[in-house]
C-alpha cells in the first residue's frame, strides 16, 4: 500500500464571509415568508377588501422564497462538495464535483503515465472569500493563483489533471515529490479557465511562450522573473497593423459586456431622476394628510392614495435609467420608508392617522399593481432601451477574410 504524500482540496469560504452569506439569505427568505404569513395574518384579524387585496403579495412571497431557496442550497453543495487531489508514491487520485449533474468523477492516475508538468496560473473567483485577510484588508475579487496541469498518457488516450492551490508553497511540496521522477516540467503564460475541456494538454503545448524549467525548491524564483520577461517584451514591442485592430476589437468587446454587466443592476439602473419621484410623492402625500385634517377631502377614499401611488409608479418606471424586476421592491419599500414621516396622529379615528395610514400600507399592499405597471412599461420603453444600449462590437475578422453572416447583436441582449 503507498504512502499518501500530500492531499490537495478545493478551498472552502472563509467563517466570516460564509456566516455572511447565510444571513444574507436568511433575511431575504423571512421577507419572502412575511409576504406569504403577512397578508393571511392580517386577513384573520382584520378582515376587510384591502386585507383581501394584500393576499395578492403571497404569490410574490412564494417566488421569492423558492428561488432563494434554491440558490442557497447551490451555495451550501458548492461550499461542502470540494474537488480533492491526493499525491501518492506512485500515482495521483482525484475527485472532481460537477455543478451542473451533482455528480462526482473519481479515478487516479499513475506517476509511471505522466509525460509532462506545466506551472502556470489560474483565475480564483471571489478569491477574497477564500483567503485570509486581516480587518479592513483589500483583497481584490479575482486573483491569479498558482496550478500544476500532469498530462498522463494512457495507450491512445490522454488527459490533462490540473491541481490548483492557493499557496505556491503547495505547489512546490507536490513539484518536490513528483519531480524525483524527472518528468519534463514547463513554464506557460496561458490561463485556462475550463480544466476540463480535453484539448487542454494541446493548449500547453501550443503556448508560444512555453518554457522549461528546473525546480530548484521553489518554483516562483523562476516563475516570476518568466512573467516579469514576458511582460516587459510584450509593452516594447512593436505591434502590428493587424494586432492593433484585434486589440482595438478586444477593447470594444470588454467595454461592451461590462456595460451589460452595469446593467445587471438595480440600484444603478434607477437613476437621479427616478430618485427625484421619492420626494415629490412624499410631498404629495404630506399634502392630502393636510386635506384630510382639513376636512377637504375624504381620508377613507383609497382612491387618493391609490392614484398617488400609481401615478408615483408609472413616473419612476419611466424615469429608471434601464428597467430591472428588483425596481418593484425598490419602489415599494421607499415609498413605505418615506410616508413614514409625514405627519399623522396617534388616534386611530383622527382623518391624518386614516390618510396617512393608508398611504403606508398600500405602499406595500400595491406590489401587483407595480407588478402590472412594470411590465406594461417595459413593452413600451423596449425600443427605447434597445437603443441605449452600446453598440455591440461585430465579430472581428482578421484583414483578408471573407465578412461572417450577421448576428442580430439585439436578440438575447435584451436585459
Amino acid at each position: 500500500m503507498s504512502l499518501l504524500i500530500h492531499e490537495q482540496k478545493k478551498p472552502k469560504m472563509q467563517p466570516f464571509y460564509w456566516v455572511l452569506t447565510f444571513e444574507a439569505y436568511t433575511i431575504g427568505l423571512l421577507v419572502g415568508l412575511g409576504l406569504i404569513v403577512g397578508p393571511v395574518m392580517l386577513l384573520l384579524r382584520w378582515p376587510s377588501v384591502w386585507t383581501w387585496l394584500s393576499l395578492l403579495a403571497v404569490p410574490v412571497g412564494i417566488i421569492m422564497f423558492v428561488k432563494l431557496l434554491r440558490s442557497l442550497r447551490k451555495q451550501v453543495w458548492a461550499n461542502t462538495h470540494l474537488d480533492r487531489f491526493a499525491l501518492y508514491e506512485d500515482r495521483v487520485e482525484y475527485e472532481l464535483w460537477d455543478p451542473a449533474t451533482g455528480e462526482s468523477e473519481q479515478g487516479s492516475v499513475s506517476l509511471t503515465d505522466v509525460t509532462e508538468m506545466y506551472y502556470g496560473r489560474y483565475v480564483l473567483q471571489y478569491s477574497y472569500a477564500y483567503k485570509k485577510t486581516k480587518m479592513m484588508e483589500r483583497s481584490p475579487m479575482f486573483e491569479l493563483m498558482p496550478v500544476l496541469y500532469l498530462i498522463a498518457r494512457s495507450g491512445m488516450r490522454e488527459r490533462a489533471i490540473a491541481v490548483p492551490f492557493l499557496d505556491p508553497m503547495d505547489a512546490n511540496r507536490w513539484l518536490e515529490a513528483v519531480g524525483q521522477r524527472n518528468i519534463p516540467l514547463y513554464l506557460t503564460s496561458l490561463v485556462i479557465h475550463d480544466f476540463r475541456d480535453a484539448s487542454v494538454p494541446q493548449q500547453l503545448r501550443s503556448d508560444e511562450d512555453l518554457k522549461a524549467a528546473e525546480f530548484d525548491g521553489n518554483i516562483e524564483r523562476d516563475f516570476r522573473p518568466y512573467m516579469e520577461e514576458l511582460i516587459e517584451e510584450e509593452q516594447q514591442r512593436e505591434y502590428t497593423e493587424a494586432e492593433l485592430e484585434e486589440l482595438e476589437h478586444e477593447m470594444k468587446r470588454l467595454e461592451y459586456e461590462e456595460e451589460l454587466r452595469k446593467r445587471k443592476s438595480a440600484f444603478r439602473g434607477v437613476g437621479k431622476l427616478a430618485w427625484l419621484v421619492f420626494p415629490v410623492q412624499f410631498a404629495i402625500g404630506y399634502w392630502l394628510v393636510r386635506l384630510s385634517d382639513n376636512g377637504s377631502i375624504d381620508p377613507n377614499n383609497y382612491a387618493y392614495s391609490i392614484s398617488l401611488l400609481g401615478c408615483g409608479s408609472i413616473l419612476f418606471f419611466l424615469l429608471v435609467k434601464w428597467m430591472r424586476w428588483p425596481q418593484i421592491l425598490i419602489f415599494s419599500l421607499v415609498s413605505l420608508f418615506t410616508f413614514f414621516f409625514v405627519d399623522f396622529s396617534d388616534v386611530e379615528t383622527d382623518p391624518t392617522y386614516i390618510m396617512s395610514g393608508s398611504l403606508i400600507a398600500l405602499s406595500f399592499m400595491l406590489l401587483p399593481l407595480y407588478g402590472l405597471v412594470y411590465l406594461g412599461l417595459r413593452r413600451l420603453r423596449k425600443n427605447r432601451d434597445a437603443r441605449n444600449l452600446p453598440p455591440a462590437p461585430e465579430p472581428y475578422r482578421p484583414a483578408g477574410h471573407p465578412p461572417e453572416p450577421e448576428i442580430d447583436w439585439s436578440r438575447g441582449q435584451q436585459l
